[in-house]
């Protein structure tokens, strides 16, 4: 059995740009830095392109396939037998960790084989409510590379076909699409391929562990995403005063619903509340000219923050963080981000669960009335939003990046003991 206190070598595996292009790179960033300053030694595997190197350990900028202007969420480690064995040679790892679902995740099977060292996955999307935003092209992608790869991955690494997969047994697991059966399926094939997998969302394990009947109940942890210290430190320097300030903070895209937050913020109508935006995206010319229109109170798009002290400093100065995405996110980072700084939440999505409770957020429909209803009631309880606040910094307390890295390490320790005790 692995010694607790051990040191393990890990291979980290991500297609998206790194550090910088969204909460699944900041994840893993987090993770490298405390599982160095644990004593382990992690090894980051990412496209070379737009790589900013950790400082913190080991690294490889990787060839990858990317179409120029586009998203890093299109980005792919390219795979093959011969890049696997050459990086097979050059690494001593215990283990493989890959954190998305494209190349990274066949590549990483592939090491782990040549190794002879378990394979663990993150499960960070939720493919199921892209279907709500991007319909015609998720149903392309649940019909074709979703449905195919946990097949093609089963082949890679030479398992998994002994679990027999179908749709999930449990009715709200499919009601978000009339494809969601068959991506929940898809999913569990790719999970019954490794020896391990998480998600920070409880539901998204749940279902894969459903669509396997059960025979995947001991490969599934859920493992919140910890946020950085910056978020922890942050002390509100704005002073409390007559103007109420929203604040919506990510990627400006239709899935995140920012639209639906400048409807109800319009909805509103308080000349004394304004809306701060922060972060950019395909989506942020019609949300300007969106803005443009709002009757009452101010609007200000501030980009993007490459700092997260910045960041961490504008959530801490708001009073209320909006977050308008809804069935799309797993963890919604976000919002361990905002409970950290101790800022009250208005939130929509009930399947969140982690940074919120009923005495720091108050959770809404999902409809822009219901949005705007809830930040009418916010405004007008100033002493209510003070105590929200103290009960944001307490959850936040709980959500540290230390905690993130062990439960990860946790896993992987359960992971090699495992294929140890197959050999």
């Amino acid at each position: 059995m692995t010694q607790p206190d051990a040191e393990l070598q890990i291979g980290l595996f991500t297609d998206d740009f790194y550090p910088e292009s969204g909460g699944v790179a900041r994840s893993i960033q987090l993770q490298v830095q405390q599982l160095s300053a644990a004593g382990h030694r992690p090894t980051l595997f990412a496209p070379a392109l737009h790589l900013t190197p950790p400082t913190e350990c080991a690294w490889e900028g990787l060839p990858y396939w990317h179409l120029p202007g586009t998203p890093s969420h299109v980005c792919s480690l390219q795979v093959g037998g011969r890049l696997a064995r050459r990086i097979a040679g050059d690494h001593r790892l215990d283990v493989v960790h890959s954190q998305n679902e494209r190349g990274s995740i066949f590549l990483a099977a592939a090491v782990a084989k040549a190794l002879d060292v378990p394979h663990v996955h993150t499960f960070h999307s939720n493919y199921v409510g892209t279907h709500r935003t991007t319909p015609m092209w998720s149903g392309l992608n649940s019909l074709t590379y979703l449905d195919w790869s946990g097949r093609w991955l089963r082949r890679a690494a030479g398992q998994g076909s002994e679990v027999a997969v179908g749709h999930p047994s449990d009715p709200e697991a499919s009601t978000d699409s009339v494809f969601a059966g068959r991506d929940w399926r898809s999913l569990a094939r790719l999970a019954s391929a490794v020896d391990g997998f998480t998600s920070p969302a409880g539901y998204v394990v749940d279902s894969i562990v459903d669509a396997s009947g059960g025979a995947l109940a001991d490969r599934g942890t859920v493992v919140a995403s910890g946020v950085a210290e910056a978020f922890v430190r942050a002390q509100r320097k704005r002073p409390r005063g007559p103007v109420t300030r929203f604040l919506s903070c990510g990627r400006l895209g239709p899935e995140k619903r920012v639209d639906v937050i400048l409807d109800a913020f319009d909805r509103l109508g308080r000349d004394d509340a304004e809306l701060h935006i922060v972060g950019t995206g395909s989506a942020e010319s019609s949300l300007r000219q969106q803005a443009s229109r709002v009757r009452h109170g101010k609007v200000r798009f501030l980009g993007h923050f490459d700092d997260a002290d910045l960041i961490a400093q504008e959530i801490a100065d708001a009073d209320v963080f909006v977050l308008g995405s809804y069935r799309f996110d797993t963890q919604g980072m976000v919002l361990a981000e905002a409970a950290a700084t101790g800022t009250p939440i208005l939130y929509c999505d009930d399947r969140l669960t982690v940074g919120v409770g009923p005495d720091n957020a108050l959770l809404t429909g999902p409809e822009p009335e219901s949005l705007a209803a809830g930040m009418a009631e916010l405004i007008s309880a100033p002493e209510r939003l003070e105590a929200m606040s103290a009960a944001s910094r307490q959850r936040g307390r709980g959500l540290t990046a230390g905690a993130m890295a062990q439960a990860y390490l946790d896993v992987c320790r359960r992971a090699i003991d495992a294929h140890h005790s197959t050999r």
